[in-house]
């Protein structure tokens, strides 16, 4: 047997290990378009190795578990047109599973970084992309990285193939660049090229941009900002698979995955994992599953897109991830492309998707929904970019943007009641379980359980993340992190004054999101059956079963919480929250409450509140919705009136409401202005009422208009 056979055949879960260790010896350098440098493989590497030259030079793809695709895939291109032009040449397509990221625990929480669910989808993604592979003559390597890392894998893989070059798409995280940086360290030591690609990683290319975005003094440092500044520059064509597929090196048919003799191997753990990745409504019929089957790889992602945008004509109800605005069955919870797993793992990429949105708008004609994905894509691009100025500050418990005075909390039964859906305030218990259940909520659901955790809870944000890491089908960490850093940790400008503890409930949007996106509590009870048997009302707030309205506070909208960051359209902001009256009621826990309950119990059946919760004072009449508020006695409401689940009527707006909306653009002020601002007088400014997230009232007041006392 040749020396360079003489080694343990790669099996799903294993990785290959050679046994005399030969390396290839350094040649002459260039750079590749990143500006790294890169090294021709020369004969005497190619000799060391015990390769034969009819066996030809082998250029690697390197699939990363953030772009499991072929389409769009710049790597796979490059590689294959190399090999064109190479005389024998070949592509290796790799997958090698970090076992840090895969088997490894958070830093503060200690949880699995890879939940179960996530590594369902991801072996689904790493089947599909085997699959095509093989459609075209190619395959997959699938392996992992061992306990001496990456470096030593790709080490170990030059010594049994002549590898002329590694292709692969930039990394942005510390964690990754890290590894990146490891690996281009060891190919280098063997005259192999690791050559980085920026290619489908956003909506626009990095060399597209107006602005050097690794540059702290040019980048924008808000998505207001940074929105305006990217809306003009052009959206590359996604890169079609490459027509000429060169064959795989001769020696894969030993390492394929057609062998799957290895046990306990990260693949295995990978395959063995079963658990459902959607969700079917009880028995009863409350509830709405969720509508997507979340099955991984680019297969599956296409087809989403091509139900999505063609047949069901979504582009025409969507209203964005992040819009809080809209209500009814067209709202930010319950409506969406549920694209983000498939565009998390990469098996679609983010301009795929909006060129497809304007192929529907050049077919079918202009429509709102079109701009929208393009706009949530590049708010995902910002996050993006940032990383490339903020570092690893985005993992910092300050933050990116510094933020300092706040006091945290590490107690962990309070953030074990958080993780459980135990916290008595039903609209982050259902969706903190709909999250374990399924790893996936709305963007809305996110950012009312994270603000919840960190305004009220007062709980390390991180470690929030850190939850949401383990669970979410769609995490990646800017993404993610990003959103916990930028959304929900209070901002330096605004932390003084802003938006102080008090001794009830903060995050307003626990109790009001639902009145809105949750009319019937039709997914607040698929997810909470102890609360079936109530009243809507009472299942909405179930601590009124045992507690009496206390006083009357004035309540105003804060700009640095979740409705203020959520409002895409801030200019509408009193029209569409007129429902809202500006006044909430304390609860008086010393009795008096308004039963109703038969045999529920509070504190036995559901839990009681973490926090003082409030009751907010809501107008039915005014609500853009039909509803089911309204079903208990109307002395037991003091804090709610109008008619009982009065139909939809928009005859309270003013004629103005009719309009066009306000695009973010044309705000009077700009956001970094809003919530950037480090000067003297912006905080002042935000510690004035009008800044100010509650405000004690004086009493109870008269009822008056909308936001009076604000």
């Amino acid at each position: 047997m040749p020396a360079r056979a003489r080694w343990k055949p790669v099996l799903v879960g294993s990785e290959p290990v050679a046994a005399d260790g030969a390396k290839a010896v350094g040649g002459e350098k260039d750079e590749d378009s990143a500006g790294h440098p890169v090294a021709a493989a020369p004969e005497a590497g190619r000799a060391a190795t015990g390769c034969s030259a009819s066996d030809g030079p082998v250029f690697v793809v390197w699939h990363k578990c953030s772009d499991l695709r072929l389409q769009d895939h710049e790597p796979t291109v490059r590689a294959h047109r190399r090999a064109g032009h190479a005389q024998g040449g070949c592509v290796l397509h790799l997958h090698l599973v970090e076992q840090e990221y895969l088997l490894g625990r958070t830093r503060l929480a200690g949880l699995p970084r890879c939940g179960e669910r996530r590594a369902c989808f991801w072996r689904g993604c790493i089947d599909d992309l085997a699959g095509q592979l093989r459609q075209r003559g190619q395959d997959l390597l699938v392996c992992h990285d061992g306990p001496d890392g990456a470096a030593a894998f790709f080490a170990r893989l030059c010594g049994l193939l002549q590898v002329h070059a590694v292709f692969a798409h930039r990394e942005l995280c510390d964690e990754e660049i890290q590894v990146e940086g490891q690996v281009r360290d060891a190919l280098a030591k063997l005259g192999v090229a690791l050559e980085t690609c920026w290619g489908g990683l956003t909506v626009h290319h990095i060399e597209d941009l107006c602005f050097d975005a690794a540059d702290r003094r040019q980048m924008p440092p808000y998505k207001g900002e940074f929105f305006k500044a990217v809306r003009r520059c052009k959206v590359r064509q996604p890169m079609p698979v490459p027509s000429a597929i060169a064959p795989p090196p001769a020696l894969l048919p030993i390492l394929s995955l057609g062998h799957r003799g290895s046990e306990g191997g990260a693949l295995e753990l990978l395959r063995s994992l079963g658990a459902p990745t959607c969700w079917t409504p009880p028995q009863d019929g409350v509830g709405r599953a969720q509508d997507v089957a979340w099955d991984g790889g680019e297969t599956a992602a296409l087809q989403r897109l091509h139900h999505y945008v063609w047949e069901m004509d979504g582009l025409r109800g969507y209203v964005g991830a992040t819009e809080s605005f809209m209500h009814g069955d067209q709202n930010a919870v319950n409506a969406g492309t549920h694209l983000s797993p498939w565009l998390a793992f990469g098996c679609i990429s983010a301009r795929a998707v909006v060129c497809e949105a304007r192929a529907y708008e050049r077919a079918r004609g202009k429509c709102d929904g079109a701009q929208r994905v393009y706009k949530e894509l590049v708010f995902r691009d910002y996050f993006r970019f940032s990383l490339l100025t903020w570092g690893s500050r985005i993992f910092h418990l300050k933050g990116p943007f510094g933020t300092v005075g706040l006091e945290w909390r590490s107690d962990r039964e309070l953030f074990r009641r958080w993780q459980r859906g135990e916290t008595g305030f039903p609209f982050v218990d259902a969706g903190m379980r709909e999250l374990a259940a399924t790893g996936w909520i709305s963007h809305l659901h996110r950012q009312c359980c994270a603000a919840f955790l960190v305004r009220d809870l007062r709980l390390d944000w991180r470690m929030g993340a850190e939850h949401f890491e383990s669970l979410l089908l769609d995490h990646t960490p800017d993404a993610n992190y990003g959103n916990w850093s930028y959304r929900i940790l209070q901002r330096p400008c605004l932390v003084a004054g802003g938006c102080p503890v008090t001794e009830h409930l903060t995050t307003l949007e626990v109790i009001a999101w639902p009145v809105v996106h949750d009319a019937f509590l039709e997914h607040t009870l698929a997810w909470l059956p102890e609360l079936r048997g109530l009243p809507r009302d009472l299942a909405r707030e179930p601590w009124r079963l045992e507690a009496k309205a206390g006083r009357r506070v004035s309540v105003a909208q804060y700009k640095d919480s979740p409705l203020w960051f959520c409002s895409a359209n801030r200019v509408n902001w009193k029209y569409e929250y007129s429902w809202l009256c500006g006044h909430a009621w304390t609860v008086d826990s010393s009795g008096g409450g308004c039963g109703g309950g038969r045999d529920f119990r509070l504190g036995v059946h559901y839990p009681r509140p973490m926090v003082p919760p409030l009751n907010l004072e809501v107008d039915m009449d005014r609500l853009p919705v039909r509803h089911g508020w309204g079903d208990t006695p109307k002395g037991d409401r003091p804090h709610v009136w109008g008619r009982p689940g009065l139909a939809v009527g928009h005859s309270f707006y003013p004629p103005a409401r009719e309009g066009r909306n306000v695009d973010a653009g044309e705000m009077k002020e700009a956001e970094g202005r809003d919530s950037g601002a480090t000067t003297q007088g912006a905080v002042a400014k935000a510690a004035k009422p009008s800044g100010r997230r509650w405000s004690a009232g004086e009493g109870a007041k008269k009822r008056g208009p909308p936001w009076q006392g604000a």
